[in-house]
């Protein structure tokens, strides 16, 4: 079988917004809570998961990313939720801004070109905090953190002695 890479396009944080979501998780009663912690090098806000990719398909994922166009805006990360059944705690958004919705959108059209099929569920944007948390949480308000979009990313991800490291590949602007 050829070699793949797992692929995801995000919102990458820059070092000043990861430590402000890691300081409203720490800083939450909610860092006492029994799970899996998210390596908080990690932390983004996915797009698309795409998968495995084979080279053909990532060379088309980085050149149809090129075409999207989308417009600065402002994420306010203010709310913890659940996902109960997949056991996962994240930070997320109140109401989600127009331009992410268009993005998300654009950047999800632009991918069927390479054969990508987008998910069904309602895109729901959050950081994951934890995974396989053993209690669940009923949605609360959490310190807002104020983060400023100007790019998206295509990430990779890779496993290093036996963790799993997001790299990103390349950075897409406004």
């Amino acid at each position: 079988m050829a070699d793949t890479k797992r692929l995801f396009f995000a919102l990458w944080p820059d070092d000043t917004i990861r430590n402000e979501i890691s300081q409203t998780f720490l800083c939450s009663a909610y860092s006492k809570a029994e799970g899996q912690r998210y390596n908080f090098q990690n932390l983004h806000l996915t797009l698309h998961f795409l998968g495995n990719a084979s080279e053909e398909q990532y060379s088309c994922f980085l050149e149809a990313a090129e075409k999207v166009k989308f417009t600065e805006f402002t994420l306010s990360l203010d709310k913890f939720s659940v996902f109960e059944k997949a056991k996962v705690f994240w930070l997320g958004v109140s109401d989600i801004p127009a331009e992410l919705k268009q993005l998300h959108y654009e950047l999800g059209e632009v991918l069927t070109h390479c054969g990508y099929k987008g998910d069904d569920r309602i895109y729901t944007p959050h950081v994951t905090l934890m995974r396989k948390i053993k209690h669940f949480v009923v949605e609360k308000k959490a310190r807002e953190v104020s983060w400023p979009i100007s790019q998206f990313a295509l990430v990779e991800s890779v496993t290093e002695n036996g963790a799993i490291l997001y790299k990103p590949v390349k950075f897409y602007n406004t």
